[in-house]
């Protein structure tokens, strides 16, 4: 099945190819031969079959000659060998495209190739005037001679040399133009490595930015496992169910960078059963998510780090019981995430007191490689005490890859 596809696909390559060839140079010939019939030197008949002549030889020749730029490129390091063989090259297709010329003379005609003989002349048509016959007399006294007899006919060193001049320009513009889409498509390939580099660099830093934050957030939920081992068994062993949903569900999206928020959503709930198991009363969650935008694209385990943040620089420290308050809702082309806590807030009114540690400078990291400078974090207080968290996102409901564009 694969050969069978590879030869499909190498003959339909061929057949586009080939079309090609065939289009430009009939588009060539058809020109020139427009050409010669706007400037009066032939009639659109004769016009066509010296057109044809001239450029059937080179239409012929002219896949030798590419393969003969590819194999033989004007390189620098390669001069020395490819100079030599492109002037053989050169000369070798001169004389082979006059022979070819040579051989459709008679089905084309004279054209700009070797000068038509001077037929003799024909009865009822005088002879070319001798000198002699030229001199007496004013000049509108002597009858011009016919317009085929006029000049001389010129020698075959002439005629060759003017078939080089013309077929010589012709051989090196098919190798410049050669050399020229070989470097195009080099610098394209060059170009499309280096955005797939960038890409694969960009991917592994987000991945490197995941890991980082899988760690953390296990060894601070087996802490609070540990914390109640001896004092709430039962609990603890919910807790251990809730933790193998968690790694089950981070395992399966561990491949992705972006799912939707429903699904970010129903792990941040996994999450919250175990800090309520934790904490008891002491903590509650609201959440205020808007319809459209569950199927918005989020980072995996955006919200997660946030709402830890929030229990554990905000609520713990505090007796009393507190509110995590979870948001989202649309803005025009953007997604705005917000995580609030009414805990101890911050010290001296400062944004920060200790929280921007892992979890929030991973976050910042990963919008940023995900949406270079089209997404941003804001840490502030809140205005009923606590602190707030805002995140705004392009709207998209189709995952990106990294440092692609929306």
């Amino acid at each position: 099945m694969i050969e069978r596809a590879q030869l499909f696909a190498l003959g339909r390559s061929v057949l586009v190819k080939t079309a090609a060839w065939l289009v430009f140079w009939t588009a060539l010939t058809l020109a020139m031969a427009g050409y010669f019939v706007v400037a009066s030197v032939f009639s659109w008949d004769q016009a066509l079959r010296v057109s044809l002549r001239d450029w059937v030889s080179w239409a012929i020749l002219s896949p030798l000659v590419v393969w003969l730029a590819l194999r033989f490129p004007l390189e620098r390091t390669k001069l020395w060998r490819s100079a030599p063989a492109h002037i053989a090259g050169c000369a070798l297709a001169v004389a082979a495209c006059g022979a070819i010329n040579d051989w459709l003379m008679p089905w084309t005609g004279p054209g700009f190739g070797r000068p038509p003989r001077r037929p003799p002349p024909t009865e009822g048509m005088s002879a070319p005037l001798s000198r002699e016959e030229r001199q007496p007399g004013p000049p509108h006294d002597r009858p011009p001679p016919p317009r085929e007899y006029r000049g001389r006919r010129p020698p075959p060193s002439s005629w060759l040399w003017l078939r080089a001049k013309i077929n010589i320009p012709i051989y090196w513009v098919i190798v410049s133009v050669v050399h020229a889409l070989t470097y195009y498509r080099r610098s394209q390939e060059r170009e499309r490595k280096a955005l797939e580099l960038s890409a694969s660099l960009a991917q592994a830093r987000l991945q490197a930015l995941k890991l980082q934050l899988q760690p953390h957030f296990l060894f601070n939920t087996l802490n609070a496992i540990a914390a109640l081992v001896h004092k709430d068994p039962h609990a603890a062993d919910d807790m251990i169910s809730n933790l193998s949903e968690l790694l089950r569900q981070s395992l399966d999206s561990s491949d992705l960078q972006e799912v939707p928020l429903r699904k970010e959503m129903e792990f941040l709930d996994c999450y919250l059963e175990i800090e309520r198991m934790r904490l008891g009363d002491r903590l509650r969650v609201e959440k205020d998510i808007a319809a459209e935008t569950l199927d918005a694209q989020v980072p995996v385990m955006i919200l997660q780090p946030l709402v830890e943040n929030a229990i554990r620089h905000g609520i713990e420290p505090s007796r009393a019981p507190g509110i995590v308050t979870v948001q989202a809702g649309r803005e025009g082309d953007w997604l705005l995430l917000t995580v609030r806590d009414n805990g101890v807030g911050t010290n001296a009114g400062t944004p920060g007191n200790g929280r921007a540690g892992i979890g929030l400078a991973n976050t910042r990291a990963r919008l940023q490689e995900l949406y270079p400078n089209r997404a941003e974090l804001v840490m502030e207080p809140a205005s009923q005490g606590g602190v707030s968290v805002s995140l705004r996102l392009p709207f998209h409901t189709r995952p990106v890859t990294a440092g692609s564009s929306l």
